[in-house]
């Protein structure tokens, strides 16, 4: 692989979904253009019915995130490469994927995260990945949120509840074009759409929301079209 160590904090800031994993929620999050011309960051809940995604685990990023001065800053290598060092106190270990669903996310967004519960969970699906021999012949798999559990812990702030999703593959499709293999694409704004900026994350609210997700009928999930 020997892709190095991106370390350009002033890339292109690509369009992305995140997961509140205090709430157990994804969200989409959309650039749109206020009346009095602002752009303002607009986050849709997606959770609801069970989302599918396809998911380029084969050139999944891991290393260090901080979301600190209004932008993402990602020190990140192609898994496999030894991890950089820690950038800054403020940054976290997490991981950076492509995903792509043309009806539910308008077509290729990243996904990254640093929460605990939501890396044990894509630790496991790359698990799953790498066993499959789909992923020998190139597929890519098709991912649904299929569900949550909540995942409790102790700190000093007393005991606290979040909520690890819980992904399912439910099949494998050819690799899209908008999804190659190699060095990681640009992704351009719609042409309606400002250049793409990424408002820091608002915290969410104490009270902790239990988010169940529920699953779909096995056949819906198997339609293509359906994301």
């Amino acid at each position: 692989m020997a892709l190095g160590l991106n370390t350009n904090t002033n890339a292109e800031i690509f369009p992305h979904i995140r997961y509140d994993a205090r709430a157990g929620r994804l969200f989409r999050n959309d650039r749109e253009q206020q009346p009095d011309g602002k752009w303002e960051s607009k986050n849709t809940d997606i959770t609801s019915p069970a989302p599918l995604m396809l998911m380029d685990l084969a050139q999944i990023e891991v290393g260090w995130i901080a979301f600190t001065g209004g932008a993402p800053d990602f020190h990140m290598v192609r898994f496999g490469e030894p991890l950089p060092q820690q950038p800054s106190k403020e940054h976290r270990q997490g991981f950076r994927i492509r995903v792509y669903a043309p009806k539910l996310l308008g077509g290729l967004r990243e996904f990254s995260a640093t929460a605990r519960v939501v890396i044990a969970a894509m630790d496991a699906l790359h698990n799953q990945f790498e066993a499959a021999p789909e992923s020998g012949q190139r597929l890519l798999p098709l991912v649904m949120l299929a569900g949550t559990t909540p995942v409790v812990s102790k700190g000093p702030q007393g005991q606290t509840t979040n909520y690890a999703p819980i992904f399912q593959i439910n099949k494998w499709l050819p690799r899209p074009d908008d999804m190659p293999l190699g060095a990681v694409p640009r992704i351009a704004a719609p042409a309606s759409a400002a250049p793409q900026a990424t408002a820091p994350v608002a915290a969410a609210p104490a009270r902790h929301v239990p988010a169940p997700v529920a699953a779909p009928p096995p056949e819906m999930a198997m339609h293509d079209t359906e994301f």
